[in-house]
């Protein structure tokens, strides 16, 4: 149990002791307090005298056998005499590198290479290992029993390199942190005194591998703060008996990870067996609020759970901390706020510090960090520096935001990867991955595509459902993150890889399957369909020979395509059922069974939106485009607003096509003044649809109307010159086929790609013989971002009266699909909302539409 006796013979740890090392500091440790216990495992426990006699024995040892600037690679298993060699190899003043045991001999080898260690100091049990990394070898037979006071003879000079630490190396080759005596002690105190999280009194249960940076640290901190260490290995014992343990041994502090927590919590402890515990640290990945709930309900009341940041580079850098009270949490934990005289501040790429809640790269200025990377003088340059006050800053490699002094990650830098036009942070996706009930662990990451020109997002998922649904997560997801966070692939593994230090292993994630979405659809109802079943199995895109059940499909995915195709695409709902999937199973197949049923007097018209009281906005869809097309965008304006579309004559049924823009505004225009028989009006046109919007607004204005606005999307100018020809490398014979074609737009039903095709050719026909005088009415442009954005912008010589210009992410056809329909519904509203008086009476009346 805890002995409060040592708390009043040892002076506690300051932030003053860093400037004198590791060795300085123990000495204070061992003078207040020999006879305490300073380390225990399961053979036994060592004194703080014990371990200093021991420690000098190793020192003299190193000293005989290697040069005073040689690194020295350590391997013991998870006991006393580990702790004593790393005190004895500090002492010396040769860089040391602990190894893991349970790491493959080849990559052991390939560390104390990168290194250039001189000798590995070896354990009794770890000889055959050690012998096999090509390097001398300092094993038991070489320790003799030494005077103590040798440990602290010509002591080294505390910024000398203390220790080496790889970086987790998941992103690419691990990099050597170099760490000083300063460093280390720095850091115990922030880890201590600086938090109040533990003391000289305090029993750490000591269950992370001294091979790892944190469990390390944690080892250097209790030399030099005076606690005692009771060492459990975990990967020997397991977890099962960890919480029993730590009843027997009467811990009061356990450091551990969330992967860590989530197996212990499955262990079932008792709150009997945790009654001990006042502090319980968590830190080494990204820890989400179902973590520590599991675990909340164990603890006694005096218990703090603390969420802990820190780097191998900096040590710890900010604490949250989980009292009793606190209210439940959810989500991914805050990383809270920095501690012990360290200052944060996350920046852009140029290092211009970020207001507060905008999001940045975390960079920690403090008096000590690590001295830098070995052998790597221009990565050191670009992530340290020095401070004209002496202190030092590093640039960390994390995406972090700033609340009320409060950070929380978002991911790392090196992890970011431009979805769809958006910068993504994967682990995003990992938090609301977390809050699913059946999700037990996950790790998403950007995989690029088979022509290494983009990244999708691949989420490998440990599932706790019994069949689990790869469909059922992006769904779930889709309802809780834009339309670029929701992965294309979902993977499930019983486990997540992790490295031989424990943290996850992104090389060694398997292959993701590939994004194969297949032949591009034929048709514009080929394309709507594909959108369909896009949205329902959270995909980006779908082709038109793409498997519904390959995708991922199920049951619920395909009740979901079933109700979009009914409230989405205006199919009756007698004509379809989820189990044309399973005898339909590709777009191809399931466009030609579906059929759309308009009324034939008014077949050019669709109500996208029933809305509520405001005018109603009409939109006109591009040449060969139906009127549903602009759904994604409906999705994302304002609940209350009606909105209603026109598409040509004759696209879905055989008709007489119009043969000029003011034809098809006239038609457009009557069924218009049945729905809305007098203004003020809101017009808006995709492409050649914004040309027939044009056309329209103008014959109302003639007509003494009020048009109130009208929204030009991404459309041409009545420019000919403007507008490219569609085809010039075309055959004589192709040419004279397309005008044949032509020719019987409408009247000749032609399903699939000619069908689009002549509508498409014939709006291109009618755009260059289109003329009109300038407009005099408020009118805005949006423009997509494609390569003839700067002529579809051109409006000005044909606009007389207010207007605005806008741009908006995707290209032409992107621009009304998900993510980018958001963006663009944003410009509608803002359009709509510049012409609204701030109290509308007497709207204009809205009547149904068959």
């Amino acid at each position: 149990m805890m002995n409060a006796r040592r708390g009043t013979r040892l002076a506690p740890l300051t932030a003053n002791d860093a400037a004198g090392g590791v060795l300085e500091r123990f000495a204070t440790v061992l003078t207040a307090l020999p006879d305490e216990v300073a380390v225990a495992d399961s053979d036994g426990d060592m004194t703080l005298a014990q371990l200093a006699d021991e420690a000098a024995a190793v020192k003299a040892a190193v000293v005989a056998h290697t040069m005073p600037d040689d690194p020295v690679a350590i391997v013991f298993a998870h006991r006393r005499d580990a702790v004593a060699s790393i005190l004895g190899v500090l002492a010396s003043g040769r860089p040391l590198l602990v190894l893991d045991h349970r790491t493959p001999t080849p990559r052991l080898k390939q560390l104390c290479d990168r290194v250039e260690a001189a000798t590995v100091l070896a354990g009794a049990d770890q000889l055959e290992v050690a012998g096999a990394l090509g390097r001398p070898v300092i094993g038991p037979d070489a320790i003799v029993p030494t005077a103590r006071e040798r440990l602290f003879e010509e002591l080294p000079d505390p910024a000398r390199p203390a220790i080496l630490a790889f970086t987790s190396g998941s992103t690419g080759t691990p990099k050597v942190v170099v760490n000083d005596s300063r460093m280390l002690v720095s850091d115990a105190w922030r880890n201590s005194a600086a938090t109040g999280c533990y003391d000289a009194d305090d029993v750490i249960a000591h269950t992370l591998p001294m091979a790892f940076h944190a469990g390390l640290m944690v080892t250097v901190a209790g030399l030099v703060v005076g606690s005692t260490m009771r060492l459990f290995d975990t990967r020997a014992r397991g977890i099962a008996g960890l919480p029993a343990w730590i009843e027997s041994v009467g811990a009061s502090v356990m450091h551990t990870s969330p992967a860590i927590l989530r197996a212990f919590v499955g262990a079932g402890p008792t709150p009997e067996q945790l009654r001990s515990l006042t502090t319980v640290t968590i830190a080494g990945e990204p820890a989400h609020g179902r973590d520590v709930e599991g675990l909340r309900p164990l603890l006694s009341r005096r218990c703090v759970v603390r969420n802990r940041y820190g780097s191998s580079e900096t040590g710890l850098i900010a604490e949250y901390a989980i009292g009793h009270d606190h209210p439940p949490l959810a989500g991914p934990l805050p990383v809270g706020s920095p501690v012990g005289l360290t200052d944060l501040v996350c920046v852009t790429d140029d290092g211009t510090p970020q207001p507060e809640g905008e999001p940045g790269v975390v960079v920690i200025t403090r008096d000590h960090v690590a001295s830098g990377y070995r052998g790597d003088l221009t990565t050191t340059l670009e992530a340290f520096r020095t401070e004209p006050d002496g202190r030092r800053t590093y640039r960390s490699s994390d995406i972090g935001v700033l609340r009320e002094g409060r950070l929380t990650l978002l991911g790392r830098r090196d992890h970011s990867i431009k979805i769809r036009g958006y910068m993504v942070e994967p682990g995003e996706v990992d938090a609301v991955l977390f809050t699913l009930p059946d999700v037990a662990e996950a790790l998403t990451v950007g995989v690029r595509d088979e022509a290494g020109e983009r990244y999708r997002l691949v989420s490998y998922v440990v599932s706790r459902a019994e069949r689990p649904s790869a469909a059922a997560i992006r769904s779930a997801l889709r309802d809780r993150l834009p339309g670029h966070l929701v992965p294309d692939a979902v993977v499930f593994l019983s486990a997540l890889p992790r490295t031989e230090r424990g943290k996850l292993d992104r090389s060694a994630l398997p292959a993701a399957p590939r994004a194969d979405v297949g032949t591009e659809p034929w048709s514009e109802w080929e394309r709507l369909v594909a959108q369909v079943w896009a949205r329902a199995l959270g995909l980006e895109e779908v082709g038109r020979d793409a498997d519904f059940f390959a995708l991922g499909g199920d049951s619920l995915a395909a009740e979901e395509v079933t109700t979009m195709v009914v409230t989405d695409l205006g199919v009756d709902a007698s004509d379809v059922t989820s189990a044309m999937l399973a005898q339909a199973p590709t777009v191809a197949e399931y466009a030609r069974r579906l059929k759309r049923k308009p009324e034939r007097r008014k077949q050019i018209v669709t109500r996208l939106a029933e809305g509520g009281d405001r005018p109603p906005l009409f939109l006109v869809a591009g040449g060969g485009g139906l009127g549903i097309g602009f759904v994604p965008v409906v999705r994302h304006l304002a609940k209350d607003l009606p909105v209603i579309s026109f598409h040509s004559h004759g696209l879905e049924s055989t008709a007489l096509p119009d043969w000029s823009i003011p034809a098809a505004a006239r038609r457009n225009l009557r069924m218009l003044r049945e729905i809305q028989p007098h203004g003020p009006y809101h017009l808006g046109g995709h492409s050649y649809g914004g040309l027939v919007a044009l056309e329209m607004a103008q014959q109302l204005r003639a007509a003494g109307e009020e048009v109130a606005i009208l929204i030009e999307l991404d459309s041409f100018p009545p420019d000919p010159a403007l507008i490219p020809p569609l085809r010039t490398d075309a055959s004589f014979y192709r040419k004279v086929r397309d005008w044949c074609g032509l020719l019987v737009t409408g009247l000749v039903p032609n399903p699939g790609l000619g069908q689009y095709w002549r509508f498409h050719a014939q709006s291109r026909a009618l755009s260059v013989r289109y003329r009109t005088t300038p407009y005099p009415g408020r009118t805005v442009v949006v423009v997509a971002d494609s390569e003839d954005k700067e002529a579809r912008a051109a409006w000005a010589p044909h606009l007389s009266g207010p207007w605005t210009g806008v741009t908006t992410p995707g290209n032409h056809v992107s621009m009304l699909r998900d993510p980018h329909a958001a963006t663009l519904a944003g410009h509608i509203m803002d359009a709509l909302d510049s012409v609204r008086p701030p109290r509308e009476v007497g709207a204009p009346r809205v009547d149904s539409v068959a």
